[in-house]
């Protein structure tokens, strides 16, 4: 049983790191607007599929990666993944019965926290400009969440179980 789980959490950790690097993949500018926080996605995902094992404090290691990996506040990603596992975790009842379309519109919602929370701390460091290119990428999510969903699914229901 131990041997399951370790191959599970495996899984768990290799998508974080692939996120990870696709958040810090160079695209041409027009399509790099429109990019998720591909990090923040598969956490969302992994919270709602299993929730027992993935939670706040994954979201808080998580977060401190990406202020290592984005050279940012240390701990400014840790808190706004905290506050994402957080909000997850306390309605993923409701958003596994969902229809992908309003799973999308619902985790926008989460990831426009998340993205709103981040700038607020970020003003206090130093001023930040936010107009609406700021807040393009939740186009992204609403996009690309479906696509995340279903992959994400299929590797968990190959590697995990």
């Amino acid at each position: 049983m131990a041997r399951v789980e370790s191959k599970g959490t495996m899984v768990i950790i290799l998508s974080f790191v692939m996120a990870m690097f696709m958040n810090i993949l160079p695209l041409p500018d027009v399509i790099n607007l429109f990019k998720p926080d591909w990090v923040a996605l598969v956490l969302v995902y992994w919270v709602m599929a299993v929730p027992n094992r993935v939670g706040v404090l994954t979201g808080w290691l998580v977060g401190l990666f990406v202020d290592v990996l984005y050279g940012t506040v240390f701990g400014l990603h840790a808190m706004t993944f905290a506050l994402i596992a957080y909000l997850i975790q306390m309605t993923f009842h409701r958003l596994r019965l969902f229809p992908r379309w309003k799973q999308s519109l619902n985790i926008a919602v989460v990831i426009g926290v998340h993205m709103l929370l981040g700038l607020v701390l970020r003003n206090f460091v130093e001023p930040v400009s936010s107009d609406y290119v700021y807040w393009l990428p939740l186009v992204g999510v609403l996009l690309f969440w479906p696509w995340v969903f279903v992959l994400l699914r299929d590797v968990r229901r190959k590697f995990c179980q």
